[in-house]
């Protein structure tokens, strides 16, 4: 989820170390390059967990050195921690917002180290462009979703996105897709040759929970509730549960809990006064990943009625902490959620509803779906993912 920050620079170098711009490499060791982009333009999220859960896990393998120009940032993942021995990470914590200013002062950082650099073995862009200065032997890059192709209107620099994609998929060795969904979505829309292409699925983690938190949750959700988390842009469909909540009844004994999308939008409020469940709402703007782990565990259901995921994180971590999932049968989900949640058909009107009236209402089903989400989310981990991208990696080469 998205962290807030003020304006104004106040760097703090995460690590000092510009005599290792280039590690020392033993012979047939592998120099992996990752950069700025994602986290230039996030705090925290999928895509930026997903790069520090791989240098996490890379950084055991032997052989293996992988660097991280991540320039002025203020990411919550704690690269500092990383063991040096194996990792370079390149950056400077800062008060600056992540956007637009950002990302154009770390390219420039980052464009400038390539001068220096030497060439690196494999390099993995965080995001959909390639720094022009980086040399490298082979680039790997990451194809998560088509939401912009799907959800046009919703991307004003719709163009950009689209060209920036064409050009490094074109340029791209190899394009690793996080879900089967997702990449028949990239053959789709970018025609692009399948072999050159390989899922690999995103791990999981298990988010820490704490007594503190559980206390400061009950205090701001006083009753049982269901639960949305993540962002509520259009294609994540919350309107629609937002009625769904008033059509059922269910808000006359039951509350919802909005977490880690921001404040509400002035229409979303509106549209929840209307439906008279402003009372029963409750949005939790920001959270940390302990708060997260007691709202998952203490929520009668997830509820994940996204039109469209390239992977879908929340159903999997709700699983984690022991909450039934009720979730949309599109996309990715069914691929990565298996057996384990309640589906329901976003394009098929009352599906939501009923589903949710079943889910609800049967606490011998739930309990069947916690017991089924125990064995799915058992197929998915960080070591297996980093496993899997450095054997693809090693392919390249």
């Amino acid at each position: 989820m998205p962290a807030s920050m003020r304006e104004g620079v106040h760097s703090h170098p995460i690590r000092r170390s510009p005599e290792r711009m280039a590690p020392v490499q033993k012979p047939d060791s592998m120099r992996i390059l990752y950069d700025h982009q994602v986290f230039s333009l996030q705090n925290a999220g999928g895509a930026s967990r997903y790069f520090y859960e791989l240098m996490r896990s890379l950084a055991g393998a032997r052989d293996v050195y992988t660097e991280l120009w991540l320039g002025i940032h203020d990411t919550v993942y704690p690269f500092e921690q990383l063991p040096c021995a194996q990792t370079n990470v390149v950056g400077w914590k800062s008060r600056l917002r992540r956007g637009n200013l950002r990302y154009l002062a770390n390219e420039s950082l980052g464009n400038a180290l390539a001068l220096f650099a030497g060439k690196v073995d494999i390099y993995h862009p965080t995001l959909y462009r390639r720094m022009p200065l980086v040399r490298a032997r082979r680039v790997v890059a990451t194809h998560h979703d088509c939401v912009q192709e799907r959800f046009p209107e919703l991307f004003p620099d719709l163009q950009k996105i689209i060209r920036a994609k064409q050009n490094l998929y074109k340029r791209a060795d190899a394009i690793i897709c996080v879900s089967e969904s997702s990449r028949q979505d990239l053959l789709r829309f970018y025609g692009i040759d399948r072999a050159r292409t390989r899922v690999i699925h995103h791990g999981l983690n298990r988010l820490p929970g704490s007594s503190q938190a559980a206390t400061e949750l009950r205090q701001r959700v006083p009753g049982e509730y269901l639960l949305f988390v993540g962002s509520r842009a259009a294609y994540k469909n919350f309107n629609s549960l937002l009625r769904a909540f008033r059509s059922t009844g269910l808000h006359k004994s039951l509350l919802l809990v909005a977490a880690g999308g921001g404040p509400l939008t002035p229409e979303e409020r509106v549209l929840a006064g209307r439906l008279e469940v402003e009372r029963q709402l409750i949005v939790l703007p920001q959270l940390s990943d302990t708060s997260l782990a007691e709202a998952y565990a203490a929520a009668t259901l997830l509820i994940y009625p996204s039109w469209y995921e390239g992977f879908g994180f929340p159903p999997l971590e709700a699983m984690v902490a022991g909450c039934p999932a009720l979730v949309s049968n599109t996309s990715c989900l069914p691929e990565v959620c298996l057996d384990a949640p309640f589906y329901f058909n976003p394009h098929e009107e009352g599906s939501l509803e009923q589903a949710l009236l079943v889910a609800v209402n049967d606490e011998a089903a739930r309990q069947r779906a916690r017991e089924r989400g125990t064995r799915v989310v058992a197929r998915y981990s960080w070591n297996k993912c980093a496993d899997q991208t450095l054997a693809l990696y090693r392919e390249c080469l």
